[in-house]
C-alpha cells in the first residue's frame, strides 16, 4: 500500500491520538498515545498488511520511548511506531496478543529498560544470566553511573592512536 494511502487510513482512524511525520522517503513516524498503541499496532498489522520487524526502547530521563517497525517491502518504505512509557515505572500495553511475533521483543526490552508490557502471555528475562541481580535493568540511564568503566578513556595523542589501530606507547602491538 501506498505511503499517502496509508498515512491517510491511520490519520482518519486515530484522529489527533496520532501525530504522522515524514523525515525521509522511506521512513514514516508515528507518534501514538499510549491509549491507541496496541489498536494502531493491530490496524498495520491485520488490516494494511505491513510486517512486523521489530522493535527497540531508548532510555530517557522522563521514561523509555518504545518503537516497533513495521516495513511495507513491496512498496519499499517503514512505518516506525512510537510512544513513551514514563518513569519510575515504564509501563505499556503489550502488542503480542495481537501480533505474536512481538513477544520476544518485549521481553527484552522488559529485561533492558524494565518496561512493564501489561497482557504480556510471559514476561520473564530472556537474556539475563542467573548471576545477574533480578532488579537490574542495564540499559537504564539510572544504572550508568555506577558502572564501573572497563577500559580508561583515552584522549589526545592517545585516543588517536588507538582509532587509528596504532599500539599505545609502551605497549606490544
Amino acid at each position: 500500500m501506498e505511503k499517502e494511502e496509508v498515512k491517510k487510513r491511520i490519520a482518519e482512524k486515530f484522529g489527533d491520538k496520532v501525530q504522522i511525520a515524514e523525515r525521509s522517503e522511506k521512513r514514516v513516524y508515528i507518534y501514538a498515545e499510549n491509549e491507541v498503541w496496541v489498536d494502531l499496532a493491530s490496524f498495520l498489522f491485520n488490516d494494511l498488511d505491513a510486517r512486523f520487524d521489530t522493535g527497540v526502547g531508548i532510555d530517557d530521563r522522563d521514561g523509555v520511548e518504545v518503537m516497533f517497525f513495521f516495513p511495507f517491502d513491496r512498496e519499499g518504505y517503514y512505518v516506525t511506531v512510537k510512544t513513551f512509557a514514563k518513569k519510575p515505572y515504564p509501563e505499556l500495553d503489550s502488542i503480542s496478543p495481537v501480533i505474536i511475533g512481538a513477544k520476544w521483543i518485549e521481553q527484552e526490552i522488559f529485561e533492558m529498560y524494565e518496561v512493564n508490557f501489561r497482557n504480556h502471555p510471559d514476561l520473564r528475562p530472556v537474556l539475563r544470566s542467573d548471576t545477574r541481580p533480578a532488579d537490574f535493568y542495564p540499559h537504564k540511564r539510572e544504572n550508568k553511573c555506577k558502572l564501573e568503566m572497563s577500559r580508561v578513556k583515552l584522549d589526545g595523542k592517545e585516543r588517536t592512536d588507538e582509532v587509528a589501530g596504532r599500539p599505545l606507547k609502551g605497549q606490544n602491538p
